[in-house]
């Protein structure tokens, strides 16, 4: 019993704390935005359906830059090494094109289109994502995009998450 009240008295103190804290504040506190330009890198994995499925892990590199606030556009490069269950290894890169909205101080949505080589083929691949802020210069993403031969209608589907490192 004892622990118990332990522990809801801390708990009660930290909120008292937390609340006179923000009080403090008052209304001239805004929270600083996370700033999605700039260069960056990071790393991806996911999977691919379609046929044949496969799993996914990669590279990425990019840079943002704002249009007019809250558009930010951009290029990106990704680089994926695709596992397949025959244990052979192929790989695909592209170059996106990006375009997004700076939803809230640290959430952007973006869509993103280009042209690439996957599996030994010249291709395309075109989708969306979001990203969000978790520290000034550290971001997590989460996307899902179609993707093609060039020529011929989409045959399958990749999906990614990754956590990318801003150079601000």
């Amino acid at each position: 019993m004892p622990i118990r009240f332990l522990f809801v008295a801390a708990v009660a103190l930290c909120a008292t704390l937390g609340a006179a804290r923000a009080a403090d504040y008052g209304s001239a506190y805004s929270p600083t935005s996370f700033n999605f330009d700039g260069f960056y890198l990071g790393a991806q994995g996911g999977g691919q359906f379609g046929t044949p499925a496969a799993a996914e892990l990669g590279l990425v590199a990019g840079a943002n830059f704002a249009v007019a606030d809250p558009v930010v556009a951009g290029l990106e490069f990704q680089s994926d090494m695709l596992l397949t269950s025959s244990s052979s290894r192929d790989f695909d890169f592209y170059a996106l094109g990006r375009a997004g909205v700076v939803i809230t101080s640290d959430f952007m949505a973006y869509g993103e289109v280009g042209p690439g080589w996957s599996r030994g083929n010249f291709g395309y691949l075109f989708g969306g994502g979001g990203e969000y802020a978790l520290t000034n210069a550290v971001s997590v993403k989460g996307e899902l995009q179609g993707i093609g031969n060039w020529g011929s209608s989409p045959f399958g589907t990749r999906v990614l998450g990754g956590v990318l490192f801003h150079m601000q």
